[in-house]
């Protein structure tokens, strides 16, 4: 009868760590994501050679020390032979307010030729209006991020 009861409590607590952490990983913490010049438009075939996107948190439901910044990527799918790139995480992140409200947001760059397979399905001249997604983990395992629409011109 003791056995049991042992095995009964051990099973229990195990279920509400899996259950915990289930709840964890599947949490969306709010984050608004943004662009500022030259970054509101994607000059693919020209101007810089990388492309970058602003996170910050909405209320301060994150710290943006918490972003596991290997997790991040940046997404654009059904524009191309991917859907999502990885940010390359051993690169310096910068921490500012690039848009001045006072709250302090992290800039994700990527490098365009990174970029390209996000958009390889599109063709032509005509500048495009893309969604773009930029998303992560938290330390805490919750799902962080965002997007906004960004014009976008493949050629000169």
């Amino acid at each position: 009868m003791i056995h049991r009861d042992s095995i009964r409590k051990a099973f229990l607590g195990l279920l509400v760590v899996v259950l915990t952490w289930s709840g964890q990983a599947y949490s969306q913490t709010p984050a608004r994501v943004f662009v500022v010049p030259p970054n509101d438009t994607i000059h693919m075939a020209s101007g810089g050679a990388s492309w970058c996107i602003q996170m910050e948190p909405v209320n301060g439901s994150f710290q943006l020390t918490d972003i596991n910044l290997c997790t991040v990527t940046l997404s654009s799918p059904g524009n191309g032979s991917v859907n999502s790139i990885n940010y390359n995480c051993t690169k310096p992140t910068v921490i500012g307010d690039a848009d001045s409200n006072g709250v302090q947001d992290i800039r994700f760059c990527f490098p365009k030729t990174a970029m390209a397979p996000l958009f390889d399905h599109l063709h032509g001249n005509s500048p495009k209006t893309v969604q773009m997604l930029v998303s992560g983990l938290l330390n805490n395992g919750s799902n962080v991020g965002g997007s906004v629409l960004v014009t976008l011109y493949l050629h000169q």
